[in-house]
């Protein structure tokens, strides 16, 4: 007998979408295209993009999530281009105003999405005590490329405080984003840090960050990074393997749902994702989605179809799943750290970090019956119905799912005679 664990839970490609830029009603890019046009000469169009996201428009992204199962990432940068800190109220908007928006959040964002800073402003660096712009100016994206190595403590109180004001305000946060190139020249210290920070706000054990985009490679990873197997402890790293046909970060960028999948749902990104086994995560951007005006809202039109056509093309869920972000880089995290011993008719294994939709793949063997811990499994009639709790012959190897209740776990087989 031969077994290994499989590198999607439930033998299912993960779909998932990370929204970047997002926040409490405010458009943040206004404010960083106006403000950053006076750093670097440049003439963006900044009075041209709206002041406000309404959250009417939030509501119905999240609304339309709920009814369709999509999940992944929704950023809420804290202090957006340092305007004021959300969890103290924004001083453009009413009290009532700000936390009706968070209320809507907690409510029908959050059973789908991580929620994640993008660091404190977006824009440029503060005092994470006084969120005062620190002298000389530098900004998140730009300067902070390279993250400053000798100034750990200051690194970790900074996306220490960004989470924390998400905790604040009622969000549980398992990861960061990164703010444009934020962190992307000194990864390897960027990863530790966020393990640091995330912890410390919140005692996750296997945070995660989004900062890479791999829009054409044909193998696109998730990365553990620090992984500790004593202390059951990782940092995930969660790679976007689209890029943004939704409009992009200006709100005004191209838009084109044929480039994640075609209308005869063979071609595009997606498709060959899916067709190679790899992570299908989307990349687009909250300005992108709403547009310019309450009634363009063309990133959001074209998103929806590609999720009509992603429907289409596995209507029984065989072969693909939304996944939060944390779902898909702590399942990472539990496959890479667990150890395995496999017997003649017995697997055992210990987990240093649990998961729930734990799979395996068996070879060589026939079986009457499966227990786990003592438990038995159900075999599942067809793929659709495979699921945690259940067991699947398939070609020459058996799919094998279950829920570990605890560090340690014994999966003995029934051999056929």
């Amino acid at each position: 007998m031969r077994a290994e664990i499989v590198r999607h839970a439930l033998d299912r490609v993960p779909l998932s979408l990370i929204i970047d830029d997002s926040t409490v009603l405010v458009n943040l890019n206004y404010f960083w295209m106006r403000d950053r046009n006076l750093v670097d000469g440049e003439n963006r169009r900044w009075e041209d993009v709206p002041v406000v996201h309404p959250e009417s428009f939030t509501r119905r992204f999240a609304e339309f999530c709920l009814d369709e199962g999509v999940r992944g990432k929704f950023s809420v940068v804290p202090c957006p281009a340092a305007l004021g800190r959300i969890d103290e109220g924004l001083p453009i908007f009413s009290r009532q105003q700000t936390d009706s928006w968070l209320a809507m959040c907690r409510e029908l964002i959050t059973p789908n999405f991580d929620i994640t800073p993008e660091m404190i402003t977006h824009t440029v660096v503060v005092d994470p005590h006084t969120m005062v712009p620190v002298e000389p100016q530098i900004w998140e994206q730009y300067d902070w490329q390279a993250l400053p190595e000798q100034e750990e403590e200051r690194v970790v109180d900074y996306m220490a405080t960004a989470c924390r004001i998400l905790v604040n305000v009622g969000f549980e946060v398992a990861g960061v984003t990164s703010p444009g190139g934020y962190g992307g020249q000194t990864l390897p210290f960027y990863a530790r840090t966020v393990g640091e920070a995330v912890r410390q706000a919140t005692g996750h054990d296997v945070p995660f960050f989004f900062k890479r985009v791999e829009a054409a490679a044909a193998a696109v990873d998730v990365p553990v990074w620090y992984p500790d197997p004593a202390a059951g402890t990782a940092v995930g790293e969660i790679i976007a393997s689209t890029g943004d046909w939704t409009g992009s970060w200006t709100g005004y960028g191209e838009i084109d749902a044929d480039r994640y999948i075609t209308g005869d749902l063979q071609g595009g990104r997606l498709a060959e994702l899916i067709d190679a086994g790899q992570p299908a995560v989307l990349v687009s951007h909250w300005q992108g989605f709403y547009g310019l005006h309450d009634g363009d809202q063309r990133g959001f039109s074209a998103f929806r179809k590609v999720v009509r056509r992603l429907r289409e093309r596995d209507p029984h869920g065989e072969w693909t799943r939304w996944r939060r972000c944390s779902e898909i880089t702590r399942y990472a995290c539990a496959r890479e750290m667990a150890a395995m011993q496999v017997g003649e008719n017995r697997i055992d294994l210990s987990l240093p970090v649990r998961v729930p939709e734990l799979t395996l793949r068996v070879f060589g063997v026939e079986v009457t019956d499966i227990r786990v811990d003592g438990a038995p499994l159900r075999r599942a009639a067809a793929r659709s119905s495979f699921e945690s709790g259940t067991y699947l012959p398939e070609g020459d190897a058996l799919l094998v799912a279950f829920d570990p209740t605890g560090s340690r776990c014994a999966i003995e087989f029934g051999l056929s005679s």
